[in-house]
Formats: structure tokens, sequence, C-alpha cells
């Protein structure tokens, strides 16, 4: 009889902490989670920091928190799990009576995009987790990871320059491809400006010299179509985020400069989009990080084919350095190019792979193309 009663008081005494625990888990539980920042550039190390308060009397003996974030935000010192494009980290605590824990977490951004983290789940249970429970906890945090800036100068090297390219005495705008020369280096010169070949032929540190133009506004035309016959969705992505991130150099370029720049993309950043990206002119911080929040958030897709994009510009652009990014070159792009350049812009195309259509290359623009030596580490880059 004492085993049998024995048995029926640690019965009872189970049951009651599986009910009182499972029944009060969540009572008076805060959970909150976010990012250190806002906004980051591919490549950067941030925080996403968790926050629990359990404001009762009763403790909770064990609680887990799964987070479903992007595969491109990489937790540092925790497994997780992937799944396609999404990652799965669980984070676990145990928590008094009125006990508050803050937890941060190393993030890196291994991805320009938007990344929205709209729930977590919760669960709970009793000390010997014979029940659990869960329940599901809006947090509603967001990051805007920009693209990664790139070394234009070792990426991509002239395929011609035009005789015409008229050179002035004045600063407006650091053009950045048209290398006019070497010169001795200067305290202050930034390293990625030396120029090694000349370096070693000369026996004492050389820098690239690079010329004025006489335009006074910049405008980037971005092509998010990696072949001529795409229809909607980008095919050679990583040639696309390539474009991308040339783009976003030339407006963190414009912005150091105080540039005036605008933007127009057959790209967009709603699925729903029907109409392409064409932005106004502007020289501020403000102008060009909205630029930047374009680029995080532009889709692999196109809404118009990129030729009839450059008929409906051609004519609103003026007294601009132009540059235009693209995968491929046909003769209709190159036609549209000289016929912006002839309305006195200075256009340059840069051109992200080796894809010609024969008697394609513009006769009043500059044409850029990725070195050879670059072209293994552009893969990387994208």
């Amino acid at each position: 009889m004492d085993v049998i009663a024995l048995l029926l008081i640690l019965f009872l005494v189970l049951w009651l902490q599986m009910h009182i625990l499972c029944k009060f888990a969540f009572s008076r539980l805060e959970y909150r989670c976010e990012f250190s920042v806002s906004e980051a550039h591919e490549g950067d190390t941030i925080m996403l920091v968790e926050t629990v308060y359990n404001g009762k009397l009763l403790p909770v003996p064990w609680l887990r928190v799964d987070i479903h974030t992007s595969r491109w935000l990489e937790f540092a010192g925790t497994c997780s799990v992937i799944a396609q494009e999404n990652r799965h980290v669980t984070s676990s605590f145990v928590l008094r009576s009125y006990q508050k824990i803050t937890r941060k977490w190393k993030l890196k951004c291994l991805k320009r995009g938007v990344f929205r983290t709209e729930n977590v789940t919760l669960v709970s249970g009793d000390l010997l987790n014979f029940c659990n429970v869960s329940t599901a906890v809006p947090v509603n945090v967001t990051l805007t990871v920009f693209p990664q800036i790139v070394d234009l100068e070792e990426l991509f090297v002239p395929a011609s320059l035009q005789q015409s390219d008229r050179v002035v005495n004045r600063w407006i705008i650091d053009d950045p491809f048209l290398v006019a020369g070497v010169r001795d280096y200067a305290a202050g010169d930034p390293f990625n400006r030396i120029h090694w070949p000349a370096t070693a032929k000369s026996g004492s540190l050389m820098v690239r010299k690079n010329e004025f133009t006489s335009q006074q506004n910049l405008t980037v035309i971005l092509n998010m179509q990696s072949n001529y016959y795409e229809l909607f969705d980008t095919i050679n992505k990583p040639m696309a985020e390539l474009g991308i991130k040339v783009a976003a150099t030339l407006f963190d370029r414009a912005l150091r400069k105080g540039t005036p720049v605008r933007f127009m993309t057959n790209g967009c950043v709603e699925p729903d989009a029907k109409q392409p990206i064409v932005t106004g002119e502007a020289a501020d911080r403000d102008h060009i990080t909205s630029l930047l929040r374009i680029l995080a958030g532009l889709r692999m897709k196109t809404v118009k084919d990129f030729r009839v994009l450059l008929e409906d510009v051609w004519q609103d652009i003026s007294n601009s350095e132009v540059v235009i990014i693209t995968a491929y070159l046909t003769v209709e792009i190159s036609r549209m190019a000289d016929r912006i350049a002839s309305e006195g812009n200075n256009v340059s195309i840069v051109l992200l792979d080796t894809v010609y259509e024969k008697g394609s290359g513009p006769k009043h623009a500059d044409m850029y193309v990725l070195s050879d030596s670059m072209r293994k580490e552009a893969g990387k880059l994208a």
C-alpha cells in the first residue's frame, strides 16, 4: 500500500508540474529580437540581439526559440539547418523568476537583399518534457543588405578608347574607367590605385592617373537580362549580381564626389511590377541610399526588354556621364548607346560577359570588358 501511495503521489506531482508549467509557460513572458543595424553592406558582420523576460514568479525550466531567417545571414558559433533559401536557428534559455536574458548573435551578411523575419516560434514545457506547448511571436524585423563595393579598375579594362574624348582642367566627376596614365605615388593615395607593372618597370611606386570629364551628372543604366533571349526571369544570376555590384560601386563613388546621379533598370523590386525603374536625379546621401536600397531589393526578373528601355529613355538624358551595364551586346544596344552619345553625353558600356553580336561595336561610346585575369575572381564576387 505504501508503494502504491508513493506512486500516486509521484504521479500527482508530475501531473501538477506538467499542468502548471505548460499552462503558464508563456504567461507574462516577453520576447524581442532585433538587428543591431537596419542596413549593412554585403560582407559586413552585425549582431542579432535576443531579449527574453520572464515577468512572473513561476520559473520557465526551458525555452526554445526557433528563428527562421535567410540562408544568406550566417550565424557564427552555432549549428543551423539550411533548406533552399531559408536558415533555421535554435536558441535555448532557462529562466528564473523575473529574470531577463539578453543574447547576441554574430551574423555575417553573405549576400545583398532585403531579409525579413516576421515571426519566431517559442516552445516550452514541463521539467521532464512530458508535454510541450508552442506559440508564434511576431517580431517583424527587417535587414537591408547593400551590394558589395568592388574595384572597377581591377575588374574591367578598356576595349577601345575614342579619340574624341575631351579632357578638361576643371573637376566635375572622376571617371572610374578612363585611365590617362601613371604618376609617382603620393602620400594618401589608396593602395588599390598602385600600377604594379609600371612600379616594377620604374623601380618606384606608381599609381594610375585618372582624367576628369566635363559631364555634370551620372546616369547608370542596368540591364537585368543575362542574355538576349530572356523573357522574364534572369537565367545567369551570378552575372546579374556582378552588374548590381558595379552599379553600387558607381553610386558609392558618386556620393563621395558629390555627383548628381540617376538610375534606370529594366528590373523590379516588387514581384507584380509592370514598369521599369527610372529614378530622379540628386547627389545627397539620402538619394544615394535610396538607390542602394533599390539594388538590394532587385529581383532576378525583368519587366521590359533592355533595347525598348533604352529607346524609351534616351531623349531624357542630357549633359550626363552615362554608364550602361549589360551582360551582352547587340547591334541595337550599340546603336542606342551611340544615339545617347550623339546628344552630347559621354557614354561607356560595361560588358559583364563576352557575348557580342556580330558588328555590334559602338562607334561613339567607350566599351569596357572584364579582364581575363579577373574573370575567375568576378565569379567569386558574384
